[in-house]
């Protein structure tokens, strides 16, 4: 066999696999989207069950450069009870999760919980939480009546990286 049959040979097998490949993304498993008033989905509660990460930082092995990292959080707990309380949307709310943000570096135990009030705005589907004197601020992404994906850009700040570093969230809460 010459070299022409052989590349030939190849480059058909490599395109029946790649044109075997399902290229579809993973919403082909989410639920179909809810329906109805998004605040009564919320009065029954969600559990945190997952968070992925990404973000920049300063480089703790080379000053000159920036790190970008990018991971799923581990050990990851916590929940969002919603509710109505004296004519206010009240939400409690817990975040507890590790990130492995660089290899050598120390896993950061990312904690954040508080009540305060919360709105959302349709119009843009964000959520607020305020919490005096934090604001938290979450885009609804996906929107299912036992699953919700949201994300958040938050500043982690741990004592032993040296600086706050600017991260998004990604968020999925199920019942």
């Amino acid at each position: 066999m010459d070299n022409k049959t052989i590349f030939s040979v190849l480059s058909l097998m490599a395109l029946l696999v790649v044109s075997g490949c399902n290229g579809d993304s993973n919403n082909n498993n989410l639920p179909p989207r809810a329906s109805g008033p998004f605040d009564q989905r919320l009065i029954d509660g969600w559990k945190v069950f997952s968070v992925s990460f990404e973000g920049e930082m300063d480089n703790p092995f080379d000053t000159a450069t920036q790190a970008v990292f990018k991971g799923d959080a581990d050990a990851v707990q916590g929940e969002f009870s919603f509710e109505d309380r004296n004519d206010s949307a009240i939400v409690d709310y817990r975040i507890d999760f590790y990130l492995n943000l660089m290899l050598g570096l120390a896993p950061i135990n990312y904690v954040n919980q508080g009540e305060g009030i919360w709105a959302f705005d349709s119009s843009i589907q964000t959520l607020w939480f305020y919490d005096y004197p934090d604001t938290l601020t979450f885009v609804v992404d996906y929107d299912a009546d036992t699953l919700q994906l949201w994300h958040s850009n938050v500043v982690i700040n741990d004592p032993s990286l040296g600086e706050d570093i600017k991260a998004r969230l990604d968020i999925e809460l199920r019942k």
